[in-house]
């Protein structure tokens, strides 16, 4: 009976090919990443992910912006509990659009209904003490942690991303593992806010080690 003599030389060949497939496959996936990272590729317009929201090119890790918690200790983003998170940075004093931003990422926050429990809302404060119109306000708003960074630090953090939150009055996406990577001005509408952060807690798993 003919032996096909070419059957054990294939045998050793396709499980190599196969890990060989998986290991390229982990190599551009990483790659995409990195370079997403760094804004040389818009990765979500890449895959044709819809956003509402403006991306941050590049993101930017918030473990690279120092922040005070509001009794002045080093608040440290990477012991708190994997969320996303909706940061909005204010002054001193907060006007009419402040008090719409408050407002409205309240209102956002209590509309995601039982994934709520997945998001946070933190107000950064790039001038200290607040004024005592803006503790009023803030009576309103139990549940947001109060963080604190210096003006010129803020600004300068976000010059790379080509971003001045605090002057545009914008509020930020952080996703669980600390970047900053998506933001809304006072032109969006909150029921987009909401679409993009149902999409993005429907396909995230925050739960899991993301670092």
């Amino acid at each position: 009976m003919a032996v096909n003599s070419e059957t054990p030389h294939n045998s050793r060949r396709i499980p190599a090919i196969i890990l060989g497939s998986l290991v390229a496959v982990i190599l551009l996936s990483t790659l995409l990443f990195r370079v997403s990272v760094n804004g040389q590729i818009d990765l979500p317009a890449l895959l044709g992910t819809k956003n509402n929201g403006e991306l941050i090119k590049p993101p930017r890790p918030i473990s690279e912006l120092p922040l005070q918690e509001e009794n002045g200790s080093v608040f440290d983003f990477s012991k708190q509990q994997k969320q996303w998170s909706i940061a909005i940075p204010v002054t001193a004093h907060c006007d009419a659009q402040c008090q719409q931003n408050l407002y409205l990422t309240r209102q956002i926050h209590t509309a995601l209904g039982k994934d709520s429990d997945r998001v946070r809302r933190y107000l950064i404060a790039t001038q200290w003490p607040l004024d005592a119109e803006f503790e009023k306000v803030l009576e309103a708003h139990p549940k947001l942690q109060i963080l604190k960074a210096d003006a010129g630090v803020f600004d300068q953090y976000f010059a790379q991303s080509q971003l001045q939150p605090v002057r545009d009055q914008q509020y930020l996406i952080i996703d669980p593992a600390g970047w900053f990577m998506m933001y809304y001005g006072p032109h969006h509408d909150g029921k987009v806010v909401i679409k993009d952060l149902k999409f993005l807690l429907t396909n995230s798993h925050e739960h899991e080690d993301v670092n």
